[in-house]
């Protein structure tokens, strides 16, 4: 896949972007504890807040690491969890946009470590 456009987040994209840098990884979890495996994947999340979310509503976050599911990502400031957000995921390989859940907020040593549920269009989110 080739980064010149920006393209909707489906489960194929991400699954184009994961294969194309597969790296074996030790699992952090127990077998059986998340549907997915997460992969580390430094890079650039872009994050639009919606209106009643306080403060700046664009942000840019640092991506952790991605999954078919979601992603994790470190920010500066908390966002709250169930916040719907939209976010764009850029990568050399792939930028994709598309929307997503807030499922926790943690504080880490530096800012916050957030994960992000996604949902692909057509779904409507949790």
């Amino acid at each position: 896949m080739d980064a010149d456009e920006i393209v909707r987040l489906t489960p194929d994209a991400i699954r184009e972007l994961i294969d194309s840098r597969r790296i074996n990884a030790q699992p952090k979890q127990p077998p059986g504890s998340r549907r997915e495996e997460r992969w580390p994947f430094p890079g650039t999340v872009e994050v639009w807040l919606p209106d009643e979310c306080y403060g700046e509503r664009h942000l840019l976050a640092t991506l952790h690491n991605l999954s078919l599911n979601g992603l994790a990502m470190r920010t500066r400031r908390p966002i709250p969890t169930s916040t719907r957000l939209a976010l764009a995921i850029h990568q050399p390989e792939l930028s994709c946009y598309g929307h997503g859940i807030v499922r926790h907020c943690t504080r880490a040593s530096v800012g916050y470590l957030i994960g992000v549920e996604f949902f692909y269009h057509g779904e409507e989110g949790p």
